[in-house]
Order: C-alpha cells, then sequence, then structure tokens
C-alpha cells in the first residue's frame, strides 16, 4: 500500500486519536473495499511504512496516557496505582 508523506503523517495523527480504521481509510481517500488489505497491513506488515507509521501514532499517545496515569499515581490516586499496577503486571 502506498502512501505519501503527508498521508502517512495523517495517519500516525488519526492512529494516535484511537479513529477506527474504516474512519482513516475515508479520510485518507482509500477504498472501503480494500479495508481487509488495509487491516492486514496495520496487523502482518512490520516493515511496511503504513504500519510504521500507524503504530507510531498509537503509542505515541499510549506513551502520554501512561504518563498522565503515572503522575495521577504519584499524586495519590487510587485508580491510577491501580492501573499502574495493572500495567506493571502485563509487562515482562
Amino acid at each position: 500500500m502506498n502512501l505519501n508523506e503527508e498521508q502517512l503523517e495523517e495517519l500516525s495523527v488519526m492512529a494516535g486519536l484511537f479513529f477506527e480504521v474504516e474512519d482513516i481509510m475515508i479520510n485518507l481517500d482509500i477504498p472501503l473495499h480494500q479495508v481487509e488489505d488495509f487491516e492486514h497491513v496495520l496487523k502482518y506488515e512490520k516493515e511496511d511504512p503504513v504500519y510504521l507509521a500507524y503504530h507510531r501514532g498509537r503509542l505515541k499517545t499510549e506513551v502520554e496516557l501512561r504518563t498522565a496515569i503515572k503522575q495521577a499515581s504519584l499524586n495519590g490516586s487510587n485508580p491510577a496505582q491501580n492501573t499502574m499496577l495493572e500495567f506493571r503486571n502485563r509487562t515482562l
């Protein structure tokens, strides 16, 4: 799947805002009949620029969210502390 740099950036931004795959496709003018191919790239084609842009955007926001949760945890928020413990338990 070939997207230009502008489309890859938009893909990254939308992934970081957790948009649905079909909404991203509509915004990037990718025909919806290609949804299976697009989802395949997002799941399995780890060297593809589309895969990388999508996951970079998603992970960037995930880092920001976890950072905010960590700060709330350090400030004494019990729900945030529990969430941090859940994160810890899911890692190696």
